[in-house]
């Protein structure tokens, strides 16, 4: 399957093309300049890859938690050139898609954390016995310290790495990489609707007393 994965939630943002048996990936910047650099990174890939948008079968994205305007970023971009070419999307969580960079690593169970700032962070417990990662339980946004306590025992991979500790998993790919590996592996089911997910509410949502 030809798959164009973007994350551009996630804090080591990139873009990812399977064409061909191949992959091409372009790292983006981590800051506001990777909403500036998405689509010329994905003109790269298409160009290296030597095909066209029109000859993806899916395009998969990121949907959060992560960074609030990567997000928003990503699902519109992905949505905007799936509508112009006919090409069917696909949303995922980048809990999934981080959980699924460390596949190759043999851990079985695996909590895959991401900042979710103010010394919290959102984690999920995924299972990597099947074709695609599975969510155990829901996500949930802790403390850093009831995180460190509800992972003992578990393999995990973080963003950033130290983030609960100096013990993670090394990620063995990107998250678009793993993400575009997982869907040509076993594809899911494309949205009709992007939503994002988001780890906590906006600043304008919290003044309005939003959970």
């Amino acid at each position: 399957m030809q798959v164009l994965a973007l994350d551009t939630a996630s804090p080591a943002p990139s873009v990812t093309l399977l064409a061909h048996g191949e992959a091409w990936e372009e790292r983006l910047p981590d800051d506001r300049r990777s909403s500036e650099e998405l689509l010329p990174a994905i003109s790269r890939c298409l160009a290296a890859a030597r095909t066209a948008l029109g000859d993806c079968e899916r395009i998969a994205v990121c949907a959060g938690p992560g960074s609030f305007t990567g997000i928003r970023v990503g699902l519109a971009t992905a949505w905007g050139l799936g509508r112009a070419a006919q090409i069917p999307v696909e949303s995922v969580s980048t809990l999934e898609a981080l959980a699924e960079t460390v596949r190759d690593l043999g851990a079985e169970r695996v909590a895959a954390a991401l900042d979710a700032g103010r010394g919290q962070v959102v984690l999920g417990v995924y299972s990597l016995r099947e074709a695609r990662a599975r969510l155990e339980g829901a996500p949930a946004r802790l403390p850093l310290e009831e995180a460190r306590l509800a992972i003992r025992g578990l393999a995990g991979v973080f963003l950033p790495p130290d983030l609960l500790g100096s013990d993670a998993l090394p990620a063995a790919r990107s998250v678009s990489r793993a993400l575009a590996l997982a869907i040509d592996r076993a594809p899911g089911q494309t949205a009709s609707a992007l939503e994002g997910i988001y780890a906590r509410p906006s600043a304008a949502e919290e003044k309005r007393g939003a959970p």
